[in-house]
């Protein structure tokens, strides 16, 4: 990575930060405050991605780390739907703001939360819902970048399941500052650069897919 990515993506780091800054004072702790359309939509990502994991794997017993944690719904989801499972989470975010308020209610020895974009040590499953979808550019080539530099180092850090949702449309494009993916070009890049790769598609949420990348 040369120094001129290095350096934009340190400046969309910043961008984002602000956004949700600025969002979560605006709205506080809900979807909205997190550019969600409604907590249905919400919920329904997390549906999609428990299921994904329960078909490939056993889990009973495992570690997750949620990436773009938020407010916490994703482990608040996972502690209803898996009450008899055990399992170690780890909730990564951008926003100190957010990573104070998880911390503050939700942390114990299973469940930690760290201010950074990828997961601390080696676990079983990374998971990003809606993670790359609000894009604080109109470079394309740029984000789509910054992207695929996270994908790599979360890859790095997962060892059975990466799994992450986008919005997709027939042609790559940011629209009202959301961007939306092609499935076929996310799905090759996935192929080539990481592992055996899956697209979901939902009639729910028809602009949705979600990308499960097995190892």
């Amino acid at each position: 990575m040369n120094f001129y990515d290095e350096l934009s993506f340190s400046y969309l780091e910043y961008k984002i930060n602000n956004s949700y800054t600025s969002r979560l004072m605006k709205y506080g702790n809900n979807p909205q405050g997190l550019f969600w359309k409604n907590s249905f939509t919400q919920l329904h990502r997390f549906e999609l991605i428990l299921s994904a994991l329960n078909k490939h794997n056993n889990l009973k017993q495992f570690t997750i780390c949620d990436i773009g944690c938020g407010y916490g719904k994703l482990l608040e989801f996972l502690k209803k739907k898996l009450n008899k499972s055990t399992f170690q989470y780890q909730g990564c975010d951008l926003n100190s703001t957010l990573i104070e308020y998880c911390t503050k209610n939700y942390s114990n020895e299973n469940f930690k939360f760290y201010k950074q974009s990828s997961p601390k040590g080696i676990v079983d499953f990374s998971v990003m819902s809606g993670t790359y979808n609000l894009s604080v550019t109109k470079d394309m080539k740029m984000w789509e970048k910054y992207i695929l530099k996270n994908l790599n180092n979360i890859w790095k850090q997962t060892n059975k399941v990466m799994a992450f949702n986008l919005l997709h449309h027939n042609e790559k494009k940011i629209q009202n500052g959301l961007y939306y993916t092609d499935k076929n070009w996310i799905k090759d890049i996935c192929e080539q650069n990481f592992g055996k790769t899956e697209i979901i598609f939902s009639s729910i949420l028809p602009e949705d897919i979600l990308i499960i990348v097995k190892n």
